[in-house]
């Protein structure tokens, strides 16, 4: 590849990332769209490009800069594009051991694209001044900047290029307006930042796929609902009515997020041609689900757009088990709700709605530890629910209608019951099919007095149906109802949805893996675009991608110390 080709791919990827950049670069777009072939050459001065690197020290967290002898000013080493350089980050490997006697395999790059390296992580065009002395008239550096970790701190300086040299503490480096553009980027760098996870995974290919998702408006949600806007073109943001952090909410609307608020599960349903009209406007659509919103319209919305829709990610196993039941023709569906990175997820979820209703339950100075508990479901998430409880010295009831799953909770410990007899003989009771398990009839089997709490959104996991007009409710404490009749009554936690919400679903980072294969997903769904679907069946992720990206996360979590 040419230098001026090469150096077009990597402007695009650079602006692909940072859009903001645009005005300050237009310059270097112009002499690339002209195909100024001298674009390295020190000779032209319209604007050439350049390569410098910021070496920070991994121990001290200083800056190595260098005294520049024309300039007289403290300045990151960097120079000009030799011809025999291969790429501006090769330049930048030459330049910082001529100019420093830094070797290449004393500095570890930090890349903003991790399938990318030679992307700069910033890009600055800045004005020389005349240098009569060269014979040089006023002229622009287009610097390619990239970042660079060493364990090294003994610099030897080639007095020819220099008058010295500096490590500069990070602070004093951060209040110098000289680099203030950079400081902001080169944090991001060298901290974990969800972003940059997402972003490695999409690798500049989504802006021409329109995405609309459903999606938990919660803190946890936010990198993720960020990332889809920054890396495709996210055309809206269908929120779960029963999880929407007002927080949350008002950011996402500050930043511009597409919040579609008046597309529910209901309406998607009954009028599927509502939300086809939305979409029909745009091209190489990717829906994002959970909990199978879109299940039940899919067909109609799949009729209404045709080719335009590329497919449908899902995210739970019960929107897994509703496109199982509703799986259209000639569309691509992917879950991910049984993928080995989602199985980390769904234990930490489990492990925080137990807490969660461990901690509503202190309120009411009741200790679960001396409670009878029962779990409705053995999937990941129960199972998850069951550790917790064992750990705290509970051995709960399990009801769970799989054969398979029902063995796996003996084999643990658990005591396997009818959802009956649990119902009868449980003081707490979780909830965790996501099928609605529990209606009026299985509401009159409650124990009397019992707490119930859920894992996902109540329409997901009750039908509340009747329950009105049979029993009255009063709010005890914030987060639970009590449901009274005569001689009988039973309390709600977070009013039938995921009582870990109260407490902001916390799973950490972990969080991230089950959302980055959500990302993955709709880039699968957009190179296979052309090709047709042969099995009539739900797909997932192959295990290359999986790899991919848990090898982009344990980068990420580990970005500083590797």
């Amino acid at each position: 590849m040419g230098k001026l080709m090469q150096i077009k791919e990597l402007y695009e990827k650079y602006i692909n990332t940072h859009i903001e950049d645009v005005n300050n670069l237009k310059l270097l777009a112009e002499q690339l769209e002209q195909n100024d072939q001298d674009i390295i050459s020190r000779k032209n001065f319209v604007g050439h490009v350049t390569a410098s690197a910021f070496v920070i020290n991994k121990f001290t967290r200083q800056v190595l800069l260098l005294q520049h002898k024309s300039l007289g000013k403290l300045l990151q080493p960097g120079g000009h594009i030799d011809e025999e350089d291969g790429s501006p980050l090769e330049a930048t490997l030459r330049e910082v051991e001529e100019e420093t006697g830094l070797k290449p395999d004393e500095l570890a790059l930090k890349p903003v694209l991790r399938n990318y390296p030679t992307v700069p992580f910033h890009i600055d065009s800045h004005y020389i001044p005349e240098n009569p002395r060269k014979n040089e008239p006023g002229h622009y550096h287009h610097d390619f900047r990239y970042l660079y970790i060493t364990e090294k701190s003994d610099i030897d300086v080639d007095l020819n290029e220099s008058n010295g040299f500096q490590w500069v503490d990070w602070e004093v480096f951060a209040d110098d307006p000289h680099f203030a553009v950079v400081v902001d980027r080169i944090e991001g760098l060298l901290e974990p930042n969800p972003r940059d996870f997402f972003r490695s995974i999409v690798d500049n290919q989504g802006k021409s796929i329109s995405v609309v998702a459903v999606s938990h408006i919660i803190p946890s949600s936010e990198s993720y609902i960020f990332s889809l806007q920054e890396n495709f073109n996210l055309i809206g943001i269908i929120p779960k009515p029963n999880s929407i952090n007002k927080r949350t909410e008002s950011l996402l609307k500050g930043k511009d997020v597409p919040i579609l608020s008046q597309f529910t599960r209901e309406s998607i349903t009954s009028n599927p041609d509502e939300l086809s009209d939305y979409l029909d406007k745009y091209d190489n659509i990717c829906m994002v689900d959970i909990g199978g919103y879109f299940s039940e319209g899919i067909a109609s919305i799949k009729k209404r757009l045709g080719e335009k829709l590329l497919g449908v990610v899902e995210d739970t196993e019960n929107g897994h088990q509703k496109y199982e039941k509703n799986m259209p023709d000639n569309l691509r569906i992917i879950s991910v709700a049984r993928s080995p990175l989602k199985s980390f997820e769904d234990q930490l979820v489990g492990n925080g709605v137990a807490h969660a209703a461990e901690t509503v339950l202190r309120d009411l100075n009741i200790l679960i530890t001396y409670k009878s508990c029962g779990i409705i479901g053995y999937g990941k998430i129960g199972r998850g629910i069951f550790q917790y409880l064992q750990q705290r010295g509970v051995q709960p009831y399990v009801c769970e209608i799989d054969p398979m799953r029902a063995v796996q909770a003996s084999c643990d410990g658990a005591k396997v019951v009818s959802i009956s007899y649990l119902l009868r003989n449980s003081d707490v009771v979780f909830c965790a099919t996501g099928s609605q398990a529990v209606d009026i009839l299985r509401l009159r089997d409650l124990r009397r007095g019992a707490f119930l709490a859920s894992v996902t959104s109540s329409d997901d996991e009750f039908d509340l149906r009747f329950i009105d007009s049979e029993y009255s409710k009063d709010k005890i404490t914030k987060d639970i109802t009590r449901y009274s009749k005569r001689g009988h009554y039973f309390h709600l936690m977070n009013d039938g949805n995921a009582v870990n919400f109260l407490y902001s679903a916390a799973v950490d980072k972990y969080i991230y893996l089950v959302q980055g294969e959500l990302v993955s997903s709709i880039i699968s769904l957009y190179e296979h675009r052309d090709s047709k679907q042969k099995e009539h069946r739900l797909e997932t992720s192959d295990e290359a991608r999986q790899d991919a990206i848990a090898d982009a996360w344990v980068d990420y979590i580990y970005k500083y110390d590797a």
